[in-house]
């Protein structure tokens, strides 16, 4: 005899039941009435928390004993229950025990349950025996129509874990069954129907045939697509569209189509309207919804680091200028060491989710110990999001620039072009647990165009993040390699230095490279710079560190000279961002433990 079963998802724990306290009295007397809600709530506590009914699940089999305790809970119950109460509390434990068991395939577990007084409440005490089991006999799994030769709802098949001779679970049955309706409209199957589902279960021969035949119908393609929004011209709002009228309905590039749109910082939000199927194009129209952000914003911002001080940040930005989605952004940050003003404006091209033009100008004067420059800058810039994530920027900038550098004391302009290309991969932007960045860039010049010497100047920058258990294990390198005669031929701003928060802790902000003949640090051609960090957390925001830096900026590989230092700091993941600060000191020198603070995430 079959009997059909419609299986259900065990049922979710509740929320554990807190008592109340009673409420607290303020002191009256003296101050040492201020300890007795204290020892009272300690005394009491404990039965407080811990007096209430709990279950004990001993058996042969793990998924069994596994559900049961996702089943069963009795946390809710009173401590104090009298003969009836407990022989209902004992049926209803039987009844759900008894389906748990059935829900994993088990039709003939032996299930005895007992409630045993402990201390001043009881424990559910159960014993169950597995039994053979119900395995699967015959798959009647069939699909129709277009469906049949979808590869997408074959290998949902295929990959379900529903086999000839498994054990039942019923879970699995219901999973495939909807996972089959999921797929059928998201990929356009709008007439589809289940026209036989059942699970059929012979206990007594511990069998059951799976019955699945789904009729998905003709697959519907995307009809006229209209995107409701009045930023830009239809024309460069349709450029973000992941699919062409007439193509295969997909779920999928509709949902891309929206965060494209949500992540180009013009719109809020994307609301999607379906209109009715046509069964004789079998197409289906629909409008995308969008809210539009303001057009103009402020910004502002503060952070702080060891190497500039506290920093103000001001900025103003425009964010749709024309119907082609032109921006224009300016800022200004404000520093101890260094004052600048930006501005930018970014012009979208022909897929404007990977390619865009942008123009920018700006000032900045810094003044370090050793250093101090005044730099013009106006360039362009050519971005391109290539596959796999990586980011092409091809750049031309001019640069007039006044620095002083020891005793030298110049003026340089310089057309330079480069190109750089990079890479983030991060499992959080935050806090990531593990993740990468690399990236590398060629700029230079010719006295053709600029009054210095020609040169060549090549990066290369990696960091990586690993986690081992709750320790992560953060690694960083930096190299750079300039392919000129004399370095005083450079401007400060091209050459390299080391030394500071992002560099080599315990040294100062470009305080280590190659010194003049008064020892003053004057910058170098080349640059080598790495890290080896620890971090682990003590609490939800919290961390500890220990690190050891290294490296130097040099002329010549002969005279490189690896200067090392080791710290220890403390890591909050503040409201603002990630905050770290640190000591650290060098360990082939006598000095004294340096101090840095820094802002900004890990990638």
């Amino acid at each position: 005899m079959f009997n059909i079963f419609s299986s259900t998802t065990p049922p979710c724990l509740p929320r554990p039941c807190y008592r109340g306290l009673a409420p607290n009295l303020m002191p009256r007397i003296s101050l040492p009435a201020i300890f007795w809600p204290a020892i009272v709530f300690s005394v009491f506590w404990p039965a407080i928390v811990w007096a209430a009914p709990s279950v004990s699940i001993k058996g042969d089999d793990a998924s069994l004993v596994k559900n049961l305790e996702a089943t069963l809970d009795v946390r809710n119950e009173s401590c104090d229950v009298d003969t009836r109460r407990e022989r209902l509390i004992l049926r209803n434990l039987q009844g759900r025990a008894s389906t748990a068991a059935q829900a994993v395939g088990f039709y003939e577990a032996n299930i005895d349950i007992r409630l045993i007084q402990n201390g001043s409440c009881w424990t559910a005490d159960i014993d169950v025996q597995s039994g053979r089991p119900v395995v699967i006999g015959e798959l009647d799994i069939v699909l129709s129509g277009d469906a049949a030769e979808d590869p997408v709802f074959l290998r949902l098949i295929e990959n379900s874990p529903l086999r000839q001779g498994n054990i039942l679970r019923h879970n699995h049955y219901q999973s495939l069954r909807d996972n089959l309706l999921q797929v059928a409209n998201q990929r356009g199957y709008f007439d589809h129907r289940l026209t036989r589902h059942a699970l059929e279960i012979d206990p007594q021969q511990r069998v059951a045939h799976v019955r699945l035949h789904l009729d998905s119908g003709p697959r519907y393609r995307f009809g006229e697509f209209t995107l409701n929004q009045d930023i830009l011209h239809n024309t460069m709002a349709q450029r973000y569209l992941q699919f062409e009228e007439g193509e295969l309905w997909s779920s999928d590039a509709l949902l891309h189509t929206q965060q494209a749109l949500i992540g180009s910082g013009y719109f809020n939000t994307a609301r999607l309207e379906r209109g009715q199927p046509d069964p004789n194009s079998l197409q289906l129209p629909a409008t995308l919804h969008l809210s539009s952000r303001r057009q103009y914003a402020w910004l502002a911002g503060i952070g702080a680091s060891t190497d500039t001080g506290p920093r103000l940040r001001l900025g103003f930005e425009n964010r749709y200028v024309t119907d082609s989605g032109h921006r224009l952004r300016a800022e200004t940050e404000i520093s101890p060491v260094r004052y600048g003003v930006s501005s930018s404006y970014e012009i979208p091209l022909a897929d404007p989710m990977r390619d865009r033009l942008t123009f920018s100008t700006g000032y900045q004067s810094e003044e370090t110990n050793n250093i101090d420059t005044e730099r013009l800058r106006v360039g362009a810039s050519l971005i391109t999001e290539l596959p796999r994530g990586w980011v092409l920027t091809r750049s031309l900038d001019f640069e007039r620039e006044r620095f002083t550098a020891g005793e030298q004391r110049d003026v340089i302009e310089l057309l330079m072009p480069g190109i750089q290309v990079q890479k983030i991969r991060t499992s959080d932007p935050i806090y990531p647990r593990h993740g990468w960045r690399l990236g590398t860039g060629v700029r230079g010049t010719h006295p053709s165009i600029s009054n210095t010497d020609a040169f060549v100047q090549q990066r290369v920058w990696g960091k990586g993040i690993i986690s081992l258990g709750k320790l992560r294990l953060l690694s960083r390198l930096e190299l750079g390699h300039t392919n000129v005669n004399d370095v005083t031929t450079l401007p400060a701003s091209v050459r390299f230095f080391a030394g500071g928060d992002t560099s080599i802790r315990g040294f100062s902000y470009q305080g280590i490279g190659p010194v003049n003949e008064d020892g003053q640090v004057i910058g170098g051609r080349h640059m080598m710079v790495g890290s080896v960090e620890m971090d682990y957390p003590i609490k939800e925001r919290w961390g500890v560190a220990a690190f050891s830096d290294g490296g130097n900026a040099f002329n010549d590989f002969s005279q490189y000279d690896t200067r090392v230092s080791v710290g220890v700091g403390v890591r909050w993941r503040s409201p603002l961002g990630p905050i770290r600060v640190d000591i650290a000191r060098p360990v082939d020198a006598d000095r004294n433990w340096r101090l840095h603070l820094s802002m900004g995430p890990d990638l």
